[in-house]
């Protein structure tokens, strides 16, 4: 066997834009200004450019939450007043919630320290995307890094990425909808890993991409906190899904893990949200 080392995921990721606006934002969706395109900007009290300002904004550290959109302005509540300030020099803060327990990382990386393992459902803001497939949020007044697979705002849009792309089968597309398609999907096809618990080992000469969603790592999670080391001496079970010796052998690789830990679920449960409904009811798979 070759010599074992460190295994990480480099490869940035482009991920699907959240941070937009759209006819789904939510109502606690905020704003700060973009220091980047603007030093202060007027805050008005009507949605125009007369003389109607009533301050400024120049503070990059304080949000206010979005109350309506009027003809390219947003409406805020500043000092307890009904206010208006052009969305050109702001960015979006999407609030969203995980969608399986998630390591609150302290850097974009498998390596880094954790602030915490966030519980399924815990509500956290979006604050920029990051590279290694991270996305930067803030979280109780907290700011940390976590896997974009695991949270909701970017898998309801790969689910709804995935929707127009089925419709786009059926019916003439535009050539800005095929090229959105195609590098949304590329992007997801090229990387899909659910972000692991802990580090990870690999055989230097393999370079393996695995086939996960967020059923796969919440049993992951509860069977090794996602190790593929993890060794259970009593019965033998081994790895990142805690497999019967039958299934996979003591030392097995992660390609093997994960092709294993495929073919039992699909061939029991028929899905691993299937399998995932299973644990939850009965505490093993």
């Amino acid at each position: 066997m070759n010599k074992l080392r460190k295994y990480a995921l480099a490869a940035a990721l482009v991920l699907p834009t959240v941070f937009g606006l759209g006819a789904n934002r939510a109502k606690a969706d905020s704003i700060v200004i973009n220091k980047e395109v603007a030093g202060a900007v007027n805050v008005r009290s009507s949605a125009e450019e007369t003389n109607n300002i009533i301050g400024t904004i120049d503070d990059e550290s304080k949000s206010y939450e979005i109350k309506d959109e009027v003809n390219g302005w947003f409406k805020i509540d500043f000092e307890g007043k009904e206010a208006y300030v052009g969305m050109t020099w702001f960015n979006v803060r999407k609030e969203t919630e995980v969608v399986a327990p998630a390591n609150f990382r302290k850097e974009p990386n498998l390596s880094s320290e954790i602030h915490e393992v966030l519980e399924e459902g815990s509500k956290v803001t979006l604050l920029e995307e990051s590279e290694n497939g991270f996305v930067k949020v803030s979280y109780e007044g907290k700011e940390g890094y976590i896997y974009h697979n695991l949270l909701k705002a970017i898998v309801d849009k790969k689910a709804e990425a995935k929707a127009n792309q089925a419709s786009q089968n059926t019916s003439p597309a535009s050539n800005d909808q095929a090229s959105y398609t195609e590098s949304y999907e590329a992007s997801y096809t090229e990387e899909t890993y659910t972000e692991p618990a802990t580090e990870y080992y690999e055989e230097e000469t393999t370079s393996y991409q695995g086939d996960s969603n967020w059923a796969k790592e919440w049993i992951a999670q509860r069977e090794s906190g996602g190790s593929y080391t993890a060794y259970n001496p009593n019965g033998g079970y081994y790895g990142r899904y805690q497999l019967n010796p039958s299934l996979v052998s003591y030392g097995a690789s992660p390609a093997a893990q994960e092709a294993a830990a495929d073919s039992y679920v699909y061939s029991r449960y028929g899905s691993w949200e299937n399998a995932q409904a299973f644990w939850a009811a009965n505490g093993w798979y």
